[in-house]
């Protein structure tokens, strides 16, 4: 444990951190220990994981949308020479509408690039006095705990 001011908030276990507590400086987060760093990595992977699962199943969601959309389009002519219906022929028509507009709003969603890294933790400034009162703080006056001030260190 030291007792120095904490400068920043560890993202995996919320341990408070001291300059010299920081594992590395460098990092995009900070961190408390290698063990919490590959935690956060392993997350970040699985987070990757998913949003890759997503666009798959966007990318199917547009083809059957294309597809079903394709299939009621031709309905629709068919039922214009066969079955001279006015609602089946604009029934069967909007469907193809709604049902390619649906693919391209599925496609949109495929095709769009996820932010990809992480974004540089900030430290935390204390120099404001409710936030020294209060323990950790961010700037303005606004606290994140009402807390005394935490000893830091592994």
């Amino acid at each position: 444990m030291h007792n120095a001011q904490a400068v920043a908030v560890c993202p995996y276990c919320g341990r408070a951190l001291c300059p010299d507590c920081i594992q590395s400086s460098s990092a995009p987060r900070m961190v408390c220990s290698g063990d919490c760093a590959q935690a956060l990595s392993r997350g970040e992977q699985a987070v990757q994981t998913v949003l890759r699962q997503v666009a798959q199943g966007a990318k199917a969601s547009a083809f059957y949308c294309y597809v079903c959309g394709g299939l009621s389009a031709a309905a629709g002519v068919v039922a214009w020479f066969m079955l001279p219906s006015p609602f089946l022929m604009l029934f069967t028509g909007g469907c193809a509408l709604v049902l390619v507009a649906s693919g391209v709003w599925y496609g949109r969603i495929a095709h769009r690039q996820p932010r990809s890294g992480l974004t540089p933790a900030r430290s935390v400034s204390v120099n404001d006095a409710d936030s020294r009162k209060a323990g950790l703080g961010i700037a303005g006056g606004k606290s994140l705990k009402t807390n005394p001030p935490v000893e830091t260190g592994p």
